[in-house]
């Protein structure tokens, strides 16, 4: 029930294939929730693309640093396919907690989820073979296996095109 409510703070978007939705150096004032599509937040590391993690259907994503710090964004964020996502806007977010114990409740589980997936990653890039790190993602997330470039794959997991190849051949 407080999704629904959440979710009708914000507005509701279409986004085409490689639309940007978030660009470095503009502010972060939006939570995002997909409907559904696939979305990708990345950075640029020396004019490279580097994928920092994916949002699929049913998910929340922003640029963390940005929306819960109140800072420019160092981060994009690009519809991998056509996406229709919910734009909620952070001061209505907060003014609504306020006023809603469970709606409160509801974002506040948001935010853990988002921790709870950061620390997953660092775990996973720290602790974990680069093989280890494919088949995870494999199993918690096999759509953006299925949907997202091998260029965005490999580089969220850290890893060369050629070493996803030895992968996913064995």
């Amino acid at each position: 029930m407080a999704i629904k409510d959440l979710l009708e703070l914000g507005y509701k978007e279409r986004f085409k294939k490689c639309a940007l939705i978030l660009e470095e150096g503009y502010s972060v004032d939006d939570l995002y929730y997909i409907e559904s599509g696939l979305l990708r937040v990345f950075y640029l590391k020396d004019g490279k693309e580097i994928t920092d993690w994916f949002g699929t259907r049913g998910t929340f994503l922003t640029s963390i640093p940005g929306f819960y710090n109140h800072t420019k964004s160092k981060q994009f964020i690009e519809a991998i396919e056509d996406s229709v996502i919910y734009s909620i806007n952070r001061e209505k977010i907060e003014d609504a907690c306020s006023k809603s114990s469970s709606l409160e409740k509801e974002y506040r589980q948001i935010i853990i989820n988002h921790l709870l997936r950061l620390q997953q990653r660092i775990s996973a890039l720290q602790f974990y073979t680069a093989s280890e790190r494919y088949n995870l993602l494999i199993q918690k997330n096999p759509y953006v296996v299925q949907r997202a470039s091998r260029t965005n794959i490999a580089s969220y997991l850290g890893i060369s095109l050629e070493t996803l190849s030895r992968i996913r051949k064995t």
